[in-house]
């Protein structure tokens, strides 16, 4: 999904404007180091940032100072300022006021008022994880003419799941919903969601024939979400250090 094709209806379904949610989105932000960029000056300038912390006493978010003192400078003449940034694709964004200058840990730092509201563009389109042989969840699939399907995940997001089994085409229906499946992510937990399944094909691959579903979850709760997504940072985090990053 592009910006183009953002409605009204999208950004209502996926703001929030609940204090306790924002802060934990905000906390997300910080404990992965997101960078984030501040939009300001009606779209023509921006600064290139990290969260900090925030001060829920005082209702305040601190933020890094930037790289160009020029941009850093005009920020504390704005008031209106759009923070932006997509972790794991998943477009997170919000409006403050004003921009204050201030410290962090003997460092430049800029400080604003909490949002009131947030933004997370929580669609399938944005982003897709290829998950590696060891981190591919099984995933349980009950049926009621026969004994459950045990289905190995190879991608996954915030929207849905692909998920395969060797042996040739699955009995699955386009548009079918699989309820109660269960995902295993091992330490973070189990997932037990409703799947509509999306398209069904052959994969072939070593030499065997896999049956792969393409599934979307089906009305994932915010406690679901915040498990797929520490997993989803787990498997990237292993990634990275395995490749020495």
């Amino acid at each position: 999904m592009s910006t183009q094709t953002i409605t009204a209806e999208d950004l209502e379904k996926f703001s929030t404007s609940h204090r306790r949610q924002i802060v934990f989105y905000l906390r997300q932000l910080i404990n992965e180091r997101e960078r984030i960029s501040v939009v300001f000056n009606e779209g023509s300038e921006s600064v290139l940032t990290v969260l900090l912390d925030v001060d829920e006493t005082e209702g305040m978010l601190i933020f890094d100072w930037g790289g160009s003192e020029t941009a850093n400078r005009k920020l504390l003449q704005s008031d209106r300022n759009y923070f932006v940034c997509a972790p794991h694709g998943v477009k997170n964004h919000f409006m403050t006021g004003p921009v204050y200058e201030t410290s962090y840990k003997k460092r430049p730092a800029f400080s604003t008022r909490l949002p009131v509201q947030f933004t997370r563009l929580q669609r399938r389109d944005y982003f897709r994880l290829v998950l590696p042989m060891t981190r591919r969840p099984p995933c349980i699939v009950p049926r009621e003419d026969g004994p459950a399907m045990t289905l190995s995940g190879v991608d996954i997001s915030i929207g849905g799941i692909a998920a395969e089994l060797p042996g040739g085409k699955l009995p699955f229906e386009i548009g079918q919903v699989l309820p109660r499946v269960r995902i295993e992510l091992k330490a973070i937990g189990t997932l037990e969601v409703d799947l509509l399944v999306k398209n069904s094909c052959e994969v072939e691959r070593g030499g065997k024939v896999w049956g792969r579903i393409g599934c979307h979850f089906v009305k994932l709760s915010h406690g679901m979400e915040k498990q797929l997504q520490r997993f989803i940072t787990d498997v990237q985090r292993e990634e990275r250090a395995r490749m020495g990053g």
